[in-house]
């Protein structure tokens, strides 16, 4: 940028310091500014929007030959989700968040593990694609898909499963599940990236408020 520019930014030939008026306007632009950056960094938290989370796996690594429920495949604090978009507020709750509290359980070759869990849960229906289905259907079907993990499916369709509320079913949702923890880098980088922003934008305040605003009323050379 031209030197020019920046020639007298501050304008010193006006002595604004002695002025009320610029005083008040100084105070008022900081005063702004803190407020707007802590609104921010407080509508992010309420958002639930921080900390950043980081990739650190992917679930079906987790699982092996003993039969867990899928909220003891992580550990406290992380977090499961396909993308980072789905691990933060009302979409993890949705999604990832809700999962994990579900009675699911993961094993590898589920398949060959239905009986133990029928035992586990005593539900000893079992649902395929769309109807109850029989347990050797039950178990090529897992089988078939490369299934990690069987849910307890609650039923509410008297039509078509009779007076059934309960069956085992393909826990789909966790196939392609990754696992997230919280970031500390991310979550500061995420902070200053919002301040810098914010920043910018009183910077461009600032250059029409000395550059613009001030020109029109005193002119380029005003003499005290």
């Amino acid at each position: 940028m031209n030197t020019t520019f920046w020639h007298n930014f501050f304008r010193k030939d006006l002595n604004l310091k002695n002025r009320w008026w610029h005083r008040l306007l100084f105070v008022a632009f900081v005063v702004a500014f803190v407020a707007v950056v802590w609104g921010v960094i407080a509508d992010t938290l309420n958002s639930a929007q921080l900390p950043k989370y980081t990739k650190v796996g992917i679930l079906s690594d987790r699982v092996d030959a003993e039969i867990r429920l899928i909220g003891n495949l992580v550990q406290p604090g992380e977090r499961i989700g396909v993308y980072e978009g789905n691990v933060y507020g009302n979409s993890y709750n949705q999604n990832g968040g809700w999962l994990l509290r579900q009675e699911y359980y993961c094993s590898k070759n589920i398949s060959s593990k239905v009986e133990e869990i029928s035992a586990k849960t005593e539900i000893n229906y079992y649902k395929g694609n769309l109807d109850l289905v029989s347990l050797s259907d039950f178990k090529n079907y897992l089988a078939q898909n490369s299934a990690l993990c069987v849910q307890v499916l609650g039923l509410d369709n008297p039509e078509r499963y009779g007076n059934v509320k309960k069956a085992l079913s393909w826990g789909l949702e966790a196939d392609d599940m990754a696992v997230w923890a919280p970031s500390t880098v991310k979550s500061v980088f995420a902070v200053l990236q919002s301040v810098f922003f914010i920043a910018l934008g009183f910077l461009v305040i600032l250059i029409l408020y000395y550059k613009v605003f001030l020109y029109i009323v005193f002119g380029k050379n005003a003499k005290l």
